[in-house]
């Protein structure tokens, strides 16, 4: 069996490794679990362990110490530093002297197999995380040296298997780690499982036809297109984690790439810019609806694609608001389609939103929500009675113009000259809903504009469209929207 050693000052971290992990299976030995780098140190002179997994800061020698006596002496242990971000300095000396691996607390399974899986494929030759060649001291002659840490991502237009992903994983690591132990001029490593590069420059190398250059070559070498999210010039590799964290924010604009006009962006700027009100996104969901009820697919061609630029920048790279816009416009087109007498059976909200879930791209997401668009225009032709599409539309109009008043059954009966009781049902059977509901979605949909257009209190806004008191009010948007008024406006207006 493979022997293999851990050590941590913390007993608690060698524990949780011990159990992470069935060793025995993976035909691994531990041997040894230590608190202090001196005893860690013995144990692989004296054991000789095909692998150490060492914490990088230890009492009494660090892993630093460590794997540069190792390398001294020529020992083949396999050394796997774990550590926290703060001390990511001590990488770049751990990393001259040949450490496999370099992994974050706290340790993920599947990244510590992985570091295993390395020592284990080339047990006499120490594996390098970092691959390419970079100046780490920082005195590279006279003049001041600036890195540019850059994340890169292939993208996935649909969902693919886990062993495609791998395999393209491995394609584009391999193509720029060749890349830059020819080019020189920057380094390659893997962080938390993604790809990261580091350019060095001292002021002459174009960043940006860099960028181009190597996003280029990646997406020959893998068939995939490739996103970059390039970090700020920096003058010290300590910087490199604060900038890398910045860059791993804006991750969220993986899912937005296929609608992206450049695929290499800043973590500083959105690469969908512009302004757009939520009151424009009423009006193109009109525009669609009308689409729809008149068969005129072009505008609904025209309205989907104002939409789709909309929820781009509206979301800013948060795939769980694109799909938020993307239900709340099968909501309104269902409330405009019922409010004209088309009767039609949509998806649940709570299905779309696993559908939607499970996409990897915007375009695959949004074909969700077209299907549905879809089957709204072709079966529209079936769904309108138009004997009723009067007589309701005359109450849904009187709805919309009286919602803020005490609007009871007997009001609307009496408008359209039904019997309440008739009109009761009527009503039900022409919108799909009964008629308190209907008119507390009405004064629901112009509370959400009170909401987002003004500072009105919540129990102002309660008032101002029809509800009696602010509980109710409370009530009846928590059970519509899945939050409170207050906590609806506070996430859409960040």
């Amino acid at each position: 069996m493979i022997k293999m050693i851990l050590a941590d000052d913390e007993p608690v971290i060698t524990r949780g490794i011990r159990k992470l992990i069935d060793w025995e299976q993976l035909g691994i030995q531990i041997i040894g679990e230590y608190e202090d780098g001196k005893s860690a140190f013995a144990a692989i002179l004296r054991d000789q362990p095909e692998i150490a997994l060492l914490d990088i800061s230890m009492p009494g020698m660090s892993g630093v110490d460590i794997i540069r006596e190792c390398h001294g002496l020529q020992c083949k242990t396999h050394i796997i530093f774990i550590s926290g971000f703060q001390e990511f300095e001590y990488a770049k000396a751990a990393l001259d002297y040949g450490a496999t691996d370099y992994l974050l607390k706290p340790v993920i399974r599947e990244e510590l197999l992985k570091a295993i899986e390395k020592c284990v494929k080339t047990p006499e030759q120490p594996g390098v995380t970092y691959k390419g060649n970079i100046d780490f001291s920082g005195d590279a002659g006279e003049q001041e040296q600036i890195y540019v840490p850059v994340c890169v991502y292939p993208m996935f237009w649909r969902s693919e298997n886990e062993q495609i992903r791998h395999l393209i994983h491995f394609s584009l690591l391999s193509f720029l780690e060749e890349y830059f132990e020819e080019n020189k001029d920057g380094i390659v490593f893997q962080k938390e499982n993604r790809i990261v590069v580091v350019l060095q420059t001292n002021g002459s190398l174009n960043v940006s036809e860099k960028l181009e250059q190597i996003k280029e070559g990646a997406e020959n070498a893998t068939g995939y297109q490739i996103l970059l999210i390039c970090g700020d010039e920096i003058h010290s590799m300590q910087e490199i984690p604060e900038m890398f964290q910045k860059c791993v924010e804006k991750e969220g604009y993986l899912f937005f790439a296929d609608q992206m006009k450049y695929a290499v962006i800043s973590w500083k700027e959105t690469p969908f810019p512009g302004r757009t009100e939520l009151q424009s996104t009423e009006e193109v969901k009109s525009t669609i609806a009308e689409g729809i009820l008149s068969h005129q697919q072009e505008l609904i061609r025209d309205g989907m694609t104002r939409y789709r630029q909309m929820v781009c920048r509206l979301s800013n790279g948060r795939k769980e608001d694109a799909l938020f816009y993307y239900c709340t416009l099968i909501q309104s087109l269902e409330e405009i389609l019922s409010g004209k007498g088309a009767k039609m059976s949509f998806p649940k909200h709570q299905e779309l939103l696993e559908k939607g879930r499970s996409c990897v791209s915007f375009s695959e997401m949004e074909q969700i929500f077209m299907d549905v668009i879809d089957y709204a225009y072709n079966g529209l032709g079936e769904s309108v009675t138009q004997n009723d599409k009067k007589d309701i539309n005359k109450a849904l109009e009187y709805i919309e113009l009286h919602y803020a008043e005490s609007l009871s059954l007997n009001v609307l009966a009496e408008e359209v000259h039904m019997n309440p009781y008739y009109f009761s049902s009527f009503f039900k059977k022409s919108t799909g809903k009964n008629f308190k509901d209907y008119v507390n979605q009405i004064r629901l949909k112009h509370a959400v504009t009170l909401l987002l257009d003004t500072d009105k209190k919540v129990y102002e806004i309660a008032m101002n469209v029809g509800f009696g008191d602010a509980r109710a009010f409370n009530d009846a948007f928590q059970r519509a929207y899945g939050e409170t008024p207050a906590g609806y406006r506070k996430r859409l207006r960040k």
